[in-house]
């Protein structure tokens, strides 16, 4: 048998069942298919993993790649892309005027090719993909809004927040602050009643902004005001009482 095409090898390296028994045979004893696809597994594997840094061939790159092409003596390409032993167009002419049989060396030539096909296949995939999922996701819709304002002591602090619900009743309390946490302390987020005569926490902010989730069955209307307290590492879960910023939701 032959040995397997190169499309059918790239479809291989990518996953693809391809192959028919008398293929999968030939791959199971001949070292150069069995190369060339693990080869092109490596780069898809690479493309699949975010891919190695790429960095410029070096002068025996070009070396190799003349040599291959029966070029004659070897050159260096630089950065120009033009081998500096081709400045002389009649030697250039010469060179090529040359027909060295491409059989034997076919299957070698093909690869950096075929591995270009394979990482583009993988791209285009994983753009696929990704555009799919963002179009499943579903869009967030802000149903409330409010502007945090200072509480004494904190004169400088501003904040915002804004609940955002998803078509599937998803709904999300989006919390910026801009006030500076001392050392020593940490800032939770909490849903109050308009009179301040229950609370919800909703957990601990994390730098200038957080997103949390709200409990399923919690009314806003119940605990509109948005609360952002400071708080000690004492072990004491409820509300210090010591508020940065505080603000109703306009639900």
């Amino acid at each position: 048998m032959q040995h397997i095409d190169d499309e059918t090898l790239a479809l291989l390296a990518l996953g693809e069942d391809v192959l028919d028994d008398a293929a999968r045979a030939h791959l199971g004893t001949c070292p150069d298919c069995a190369t060339e696809v693990d080869g092109l597994r490596s780069v898809v594997d690479d493309a699949r993993a975010g891919g190695p840094d790429l960095v410029a061939p070096g002068p025996e790159v070009w070396d190799r790649i003349h040599a291959e092409l029966g070029l004659g003596a070897s050159s260096t390409t630089p950065t120009g892309g033009v081998p500096t032993g081709a400045s002389d167009t009649t030697t250039v002419a010469s060179d090529l005027a040359t027909v060295t049989p491409l059989a034997g060396r076919r299957r070698r030539t093909w690869l950096p090719v075929a591995a270009a096909a394979c990482l583009a296949l993988v791209v285009g995939v994983a753009g696929g993909v990704w555009w799919e999922r963002r179009e499943l996701t579903p869009a967030e819709t802000t149903v409330a809004t409010a502007d945090l304002a200072p509480l004494p002591g904190w004169d400088d602090a501003s904040g915002e927040a804004r609940v955002e619900e998803t078509a599937d009743g998803r709904r999300q309390v989006v919390v910026s602050l801009d006030a500076p946490a001392p050392d020593g302390t940490f800032r939770e987020v909490w849903l109050l009643a308009e009179d301040v005569s229950g609370l919800v926490s909703l957990g601990v902010l994390e730098g200038s902004e957080g997103r949390f989730d709200l409990p399923a069955g919690l009314d806003l209307a119940a605990f509109p005001v948005v609360d952002v307290s400071e708080e000690h590492f004492d072990g004491d879960p409820a509300h210090s009482g010591d508020s940065v910023v505080r603000g109703p939701l306009d639900v």
